[in-house]
């Protein structure tokens, strides 16, 4: 082999070896992400610049609301779309729960960290409708630890309220298969001395025996306690899972109601706002409203039954 073609090998094998250097650092980065970072079950707690409100012991209702706002569509045709018209979405929703007042707002798939579409839609609906504080609770995370799509529940509150937990559904997936991975989000707050734990729930929408089996782990979290579960259950009325919640005689609301899903062709009822049965359901109704592809829904509560 001639010295020149020597030198021209060894720059191949230079190039090469650069090219495998960095495959293998941007693989370990998304794999340290993927079973590091978003191993973590910590759930995040947010305060605005709102103040709290106090509750009036005389009325002593609950407003509540529940919206899986779909990511805010934050992808189009395989694109991520501009973070304009993110806000531009995020604002119609905003405006729904301005117009509602809710005390408590419950949200599932909600984006706070997109690295193409840098815009965090918990925070954002936070600010814009006065709420006091936010909670978030991470579903999935992939990427790298600076450039990633982050995606989970969220609790909007105009009370002061404290995270506990946000704990793996049963059938949850490797870090690499965002669809379908589920966490629920429990954090809690208190009225008239009393405590009461918040869920954030987004059940699994493809195995009707595995969502079954997650409303029974959070029923099992909760135990004797007292609780608010909301969200997307991804559940029909007359399914085991809704029914077997039913049967549990914990909780007052709206078993039935009004179709949630989808906004364009309404057919289905899969999202629930309960609370301790030992409040009164006043109202509950769903909103007709196209700005995701669920309606969302609001109940008012009487706590003195």
């Amino acid at each position: 082999m001639t010295q020149n073609k020597k030198r021209k090998f060894s720059r191949i094998k230079k190039i090469a070896l650069f090219i495998l250097t960095l495959f293998t650092l941007f693989v370990s980065l998304i794999a340290f992400n993927g079973l590091v970072l978003a191993a973590n079950e910590t759930p995040l707690l947010f305060l605005t610049n709102h103040p709290a409100k106090k509750i009036d012991s005389r009325e002593a209702t609950i407003k509540i609301l529940s919206y899986n706002i779909a990511k805010c569509f934050i992808t189009k045709r395989f694109r991520f779309v501009g973070p304009e018209k993110v806000r531009a979405r995020l604002e119609k929703i905003a405006r729904v729960i301005r117009e509602e007042e809710p005390d408590l707002v419950f949200i599932s798939e909600a984006i706070v960290e997109c690295a193409p579409c840098p815009v965090n839609q918990v925070e954002y609906l936070a600010q814009a409708t006065g709420m006091h504080s936010f909670a978030f609770g991470e579903n999935y995370n992939l990427g790298l630890p600076f450039y990633r799509i982050v995606g989970g529940n969220a609790i909007l509150s105009r009370f002061p309220m404290k995270v506990v937990a946000n704990p793996s559904l049963v059938g949850r997936k490797p870090f690499f298969i965002t669809r379908n991975n589920r966490r629920v989000l429990w954090a809690e707050f208190e009225i008239q001395g009393e405590r009461i734990l918040l869920a954030s729930i987004h059940n699994d929408s493809f195995q009707i025996e595995n969502n079954h089996k997650q409303l029974q782990q959070i029923l099992g979290f909760l135990g004797e306690r007292k609780a608010i579960l909301a969200g997307d259950f991804n559940s029909r009325p007359e399914q085991a899972p809704i029914q077997w919640l039913k049967g549990q005689e914990k909780f007052s609301g709206n078993f039935r109601g009004d179709f949630t899903f989808s906004s364009e062709d309404p057919d289905k009822k899969i999202d629930y706002i309960f609370a301790p049965n030992s409040w009164e359901l006043i109202e509950t109704r769903v909103i007709s409203n196209h700005a995701s592809d669920h309606f969302p829904l609001v109940a008012t509560f009487s706590l003195k039954k």
